[in-house]
């Protein structure tokens, strides 16, 4: 069993509140009291047949807490959905299609103060996945207590310097699409809150006077050439990775999901910063308990080794 980590991010321009009365002590008891057992998270699919038929799948994402303390929530999340797939007919020798309803369990350890949560997956339930529907599933739970705040959830990483992400784009070579996602940060201790509460800087700043909790850019070229990374414009996307804000480090901004690139090139090859070096935790056996203590674990290892590094704080 594999266990990765996600840091889960207020999504939100109440985030610029925040910052000022530095309330995140009661926002994440708030999210912490809303966990309830029974909220179901839904999406729906669409996918042409080779008939041309269209179907659609839906899939439930139901939660199922175990445990739950002052500091964390544990449980499982449960996928239903729909497989189609062809089978062969005996008596006309003809390939049909067919469908069967499917389940997956993936349990979940999640350190509320940290803002971070442990999973495992599943064939059928990636990591992506259990991000979308764990955020899905928290902002539920928001609306059920009739709060404002909504949040999303990436996968945790080591993180890399700007001229690490520099060397990775010029490996790519001849990119079509260059995507940067900024988001306002989430402090996670009273330092960082502090530098926030005393001043932005750079693209947070031109997010809060745009009212905007989120900024994207994106590149794209349909020449044969591909873009050119080194030009000025691209060049200061890139560096504005590394100064987000007071505090923020371009291996924090990274990391912690507070910056992301995406780059994909002419012949299809993608690379992202938020899939590069994952954290994670290999488990001989499934056992939940040995699951929970290896989550809680890792978690306060991550801590506890990027404050003795001196700098790179979550």
């Amino acid at each position: 069993m594999i266990i990765y980590f996600s840091k889960v991010n207020l999504e939100s321009t109440e985030l610029l509140k925040m910052y000022q009365e530095k309330s995140f002590v009661d926002m994440k008891k708030k999210v912490l009291q809303s966990f309830e057992s029974g909220i179901i998270y839904e999406i729906e699919d669409s996918f042409k047949t080779n008939t041309g038929e269209v179907r659609f799948v839906r899939t439930n994402y139901r939660l199922l807490v175990g445990k739950k303390t002052d500091e964390y929530v544990s449980g499982v999340i449960y996928k239903s959905t729909v497989l189609y797939y062809k089978k062969l007919n005996a008596v006309t020798g003809r390939v049909e299609p067919d469908s069967i309803p499917t389940i997956e369990d993936v349990k979940f350890y999640f350190d509320v103060d940290k803002e971070i949560v442990g999973f495992h997956t599943r064939q059928r339930f990636g990591y992506q996945e259990f991000n979308t529907a764990f955020a899905g599933i928290i902002n539920i739970c928001m609306e059920k207590s009739n709060s404002p705040m909504r949040f999303f959830a990436s996968l945790y990483n080591e993180g890399m310097q700007i001229k690490e992400l520099k060397q990775e784009l010029r490996n790519i070579g001849n990119i079509k699409r260059l995507e940067f996602n900024f988001k306002l940060p989430n402090p996670s201790d009273d330092e960082m809150i502090d530098d926030l509460s005393n001043g932005l800087t750079d693209t947070a700043k031109m997010m809060k006077e745009a009212n905007a909790h989120a900024v994207s850019v994106i590149f794209d070229s349909d020449g044969k050439v591909g873009l050119n990374i080194d030009s000025c414009e691209i060049q200061d996307k890139i560096e504005k990775v590394g100064h987000l804000t007071n505090g923020i480090s371009d291996i924090d901004a990274i990391k912690n999901g507070y910056a992301r690139v995406t780059a994909t090139a002419s012949n299809g090859k993608k690379f992202t910063t938020e899939e590069r070096k994952p954290i994670k935790r290999e488990l001989i056996n499934e056992k939940s308990e040995e699951f929970f203590l290896a989550c809680k674990d890792t978690i306060a290892n991550i801590f506890r080794n990027d404050w003795k590094k001196g700098g790179d704080r979550i």
